[in-house]
């Protein structure tokens, strides 16, 4: 019987230690990531750039996915092409926010950046997608590619360019699971690592569009757009308000 207890004992240390020692190194990955961003942030100019501080990027997720399509975007471009929280003249607000762009030779890459898990339905005729956790955690949110639609009009109209030579991307963390989206080919709805992908093959493969003069002189006037002003944001976050406000009064 003390012989029995006793091995009892001894796994039950076992177990503790390895618990431990599970828990220790899964504090170390998440400071050596805390570190990697510190210092990404710091290294890729984002603060500059969106005007917000480090922790308040960090602690928001939304704002957080943003950062990283950002860096990664960085390590492809050289950093004046990456910009991030522009603000362009809207069609039913006065201003849109598109998350990230790209400026480059090859074109305009658009990007609208959702920092969601779990399951995502959705098709290119639905208004709303539908973001599904379990069954007791489900979430609604507007249709992307309208969305990112809106964003592709706006950058057309404020740089003068053919919409041809913009290419809308709307991009999932690769912890979402995108096997019921149900769009065509001519829209790009894709994870984090498979956006990286297709910009790398359009960058290496596509015909250049612009010269590096254009390049000038769009990154020029974009960056103008950048770092708004609290009033212009809260503004945008106002109207976006509204516009879902009058949405739900016309569907009851």
């Amino acid at each position: 019987m003390a012989k029995r207890k006793k091995q009892s004992d001894m796994e039950a240390l076992i177990m503790l230690v390895a618990t431990l020692i599970a828990a220790s190194i899964a504090l170390i990955i998440r400071l050596i990531i805390f570190i990697y961003d510190v210092v990404s942030f710091k290294k890729t100019k984002y603060k500059e750039k969106s005007g917000q501080a480090f922790f308040k990027m960090y602690l928001n997720k939304g704002y957080y996915g943003e950062f990283i399509l950002y860096r990664k975007l960085c390590k492809l471009f050289e950093n004046k092409q990456v910009m991030t929280n522009l603000y362009l003249d809207g069609k039913n607000t006065t201003v849109t926010e598109i998350d990230v762009l790209v400026v480059s030779t090859k074109g305009v890459y658009v990007f609208e950046m959702k920092n969601y898990g779990g399951y995502i339905f959705g098709s290119e005729q639905d208004k709303h997608w539908k973001q599904v956790m379990n069954r007791f955690s489900k979430h609604d949110f507007y249709n992307p590619l309208r969305q990112n639609y809106a964003h592709t009009k706006a950058v057309e109209s404020f740089l003068q360019i053919d919409i041809e030579h913009i290419t809308p991307m709307v991009v999932f963390s690769n912890r979402s699971k995108l096997s019921k989206i149900n769009v065509s080919k001519k829209h790009f709805v894709a994870h984090l690592n498979q956006a990286i992908k297709a910009v790398k093959e359009k960058e290496k493969y596509g015909k250049s569009i612009f010269t590096k003069e254009d390049l000038t002189q769009m990154i020029d006037k974009l960056t103008l757009r950048q770092k708004q002003s609290d009033e212009v944001k809260s503004l945008h976050v106002l109207e976006v308000e509204n516009l879902i406000k009058e949405e739900i009064k016309v569907t009851e």
